[in-house]
Order: C-alpha cells, then structure tokens, then sequence
C-alpha cells in the first residue's frame, strides 16, 4: 500500500470509485492497483496530476526510507 496516495485520497475525500472513475479504470481495478502497485505509466501519471503530487512522493513506500 502507497500510505501517501490513500492519505492524499482521504485528504481530498474522494471515494475509491471517483479516483478510479478521473483515471479511467473500475473501481475493483484501483483497488487491486493500490494494493499491488502495478498502476500503469499513464495512471501514474493521472494520480500525481489528480493530487498535485510528485510521482516520488505519492509512491513512496516504507522500504524506499532510510533508517
């Protein structure tokens, strides 16, 4: 899980489905993507815009920080 693309969802309170909807995919799709993390270069690149993020941010994940 991308802690800072849900936390950016839960700020802008948008629903799994209208996240989904603004980048095309279902809603079961985001879901499945959020947990996997196997979102496409275009996806990615509709969540930075949709969340005013850079794509290092929005992606981080625990394992990218240094102890």
């Amino acid at each position: 899980m991308f802690n800072n693309l849900q936390a950016e969802q839960a700020r802008r309170h948008m629903t799994n489905q209208q996240v989904a909807d603004e980048i095309g995919i279902s809603r079961t799709t985001y879901e499945s993507k959020k947990r996997t993390g196997c979102f496409t270069v275009r996806e990615c690149a509709a969540l930075c815009k949709i969340f005013s993020s850079s794509f290092e941010y929005l992606f981080d994940t625990d394992d990218n920080k240094s102890a």
